[in-house]
């Protein structure tokens, strides 16, 4: 396999990156946010929602951004990592020329950039955010978990737990199918290559293992399953806490857990269904899938899952995204 080509080329000076994020990203993305008053005592949030490509975050959004915006001042800024890219003046021509598989490559490290600068931005504002990340590249995710938290930001952190072949089917399905979370805003449709999905399960891992070291930037963080399902809580019970160190743990068991009855069920249809269009696609992942089927290993128990809540109305806290409602000073 010959290498990668060299994309370099394509990265964008810092005054032109500046630019584009001045004239271009902020008065699309933050024009609509009003700034926090300065003498609101409540601290700003950041909700990370971090899943390997295909796990299902244009999913699990939806729900956590209505609570959030119900429960929260005003409505937070909604920051969706991969969509950067469409702001790179490269980026149009890349996708719908010959090489379309190098528009996302030539324009990640602009796109990375840029999502950093609109996370300084909205802390600049004390704007609540919410913020979806496949964390393909890891350090990413490090760097604004770090940065809210030094913005002396609550930092809830909801880490979808997807085995590696439902990730792969819900890749294959998405795109077969013309399904919206196949082209989040403005991105044209695309099947994502194997080895960007690879990246991003292992780097997910990667962001989970930062987490269980660095447990006092990390309010909270709960493991979910699809369908909403909490697998794994654990928040910080004050200041001078951290978190148990356990996250890369709950991910590294949940991944291996067989499918629930529902879940299996789902993979099942999404199989048949795709069998009829790329059958040879269908057959990569089938095997994958048949390891997961209903039938949990002898003598290994898995923990409950229990619906993911919010407040006010949750009556579990191991089950509630807590949206910045525990003590002001976590």
């Amino acid at each position: 396999m010959p290498p990668p080509p060299d994309l370099s080329s394509y990265i964008l000076p810092i005054d032109t990156a500046k630019e584009i994020f001045n004239t271009e990203i902020l008065p699309a993305e933050f024009t609509s946010l009003q700034p926090s008053p300065l003498t609101d005592s409540q601290p700003p949030l950041a909700v990370l929602i971090v899943g390997q490509t295909g796990a299902g975050k244009t999913r699990h959004a939806p729900p956590i951004l209505s609570a959030l915006t119900s429960v929260r001042r005003a409505p937070p800024a909604h920051f969706i990592a991969d969509t950067y890219k469409t702001y790179h003046p490269s980026y149009q021509k890349l996708a719908s020329g010959p090489s379309p598989a190098h528009a996302s490559p030539a324009t990640g490290p602009d796109a990375r950039r840029w999502l950093l600068m609109a996370a300084h931005h909205a802390a600049s504002l004390r704007l609540d955010v919410l913020l979806e990340s496949a964390c393909r590249h890891p350090d990413d995710f490090a760097q604004l978990a770090a940065a809210f938290h030094a913005a002396a930001y609550r930092v809830e952190v909801v880490v979808l737990a997807v085995p590696r072949a439902l990730s792969r089917l819900g890749i294959l399905t998405r795109f077969y199918e013309r399904l919206p979370e196949a082209g989040s805003r403005g991105l044209p449709v695309r099947l994502t290559p194997t080895k960007v999905h690879d990246d991003s399960y292992e780097g997910l891992l990667q962001a989970a293992q930062w987490i269980d070291r660095n447990g006092e930037k990390v309010g909270q963080v709960l493991v979910v399953r699809r369908g909403n399902l909490v697998a794994f809580s654990d928040e910080r019970a004050g200041d001078g806490e951290v978190l148990g160190g356990l996250v890369a743990e709950a991910i590294t068991r949940e991944r291996e857990r067989p499918l629930t009855e529902v879940e299996a069920r789902i993979a099942r249809d999404d199989l048949s269904r795709l069998e009829a269009v790329d059958a040879d696609k269908a057959a990569e992942v089938r095997d994958m899938i048949d390891s997961l089927l209903p039938s949990a290993p002898e003598g290994v128990e898995y923990p409950p899952l229990r619906p993911l809540e919010f407040p006010p109305d949750s009556t579990n806290r191991q089950a509630m995204l807590m949206l910045g409602t525990s003590a002001p000073n976590l």
